[in-house]
């Protein structure tokens, strides 16, 4: 399983991304899904980096895997991003309530939601003082 290990931050962007997309074109997976893993990733490395670390900041380790399915016709992109910040399950909050009038809304919560719809499924596990995020997306 590959795997790329970078500070918490937004100019760690750029290096995680190329990371997961080559991943991704190395396994032929073109479509939707590339460009679905990269806002996705965006969203998580940026929740990471602005909450799941104090001032002196920390370490993020994202690897991706392609796994086949029993039925050959179709493949799995696993993403798996892991931090050592905080302990935050992120699929525990409450959604937005989109249909609630603009001005009735809470500030926050749609990058949570975009990632949740955009994944096909999401997985959060506090494995010792480490958040694991997994999420899959169907090739």
């Amino acid at each position: 399983m590959p795997t790329i290990r970078a500070k918490a931050n937004l100019e760690s962007l750029p290096v995680i991304r190329d990371y997961v997309l080559n991943v991704a074109h190395q396994a032929k997976i073109t479509g939707e899904v590339p460009p679905k893993l990269d806002l996705v990733l965006e969203e998580v490395l940026v929740n990471v980096a602005s909450h799941a670390y104090g001032p002196d900041g920390g370490d993020v380790e994202v690897t991706c895997t392609v796994i086949d399915t029993p039925d050959s016709d179709s493949r799995i992109f696993r993403f798996e991003m892991r931090d050592w910040g905080s302990h935050f399950n992120p699929l525990k909050t409450d959604m937005p309530d989109t249909t609630a009038d603009i001005d009735d809304r809470q500030i926050g919560g749609l990058g949570l939601l975009l990632v949740t719809t955009l994944a096909d499924k999401c997985e959060y596990t506090r494995q010792g003082d480490m958040n694991v995020l997994t999420l899959f997306f169907n090739v």
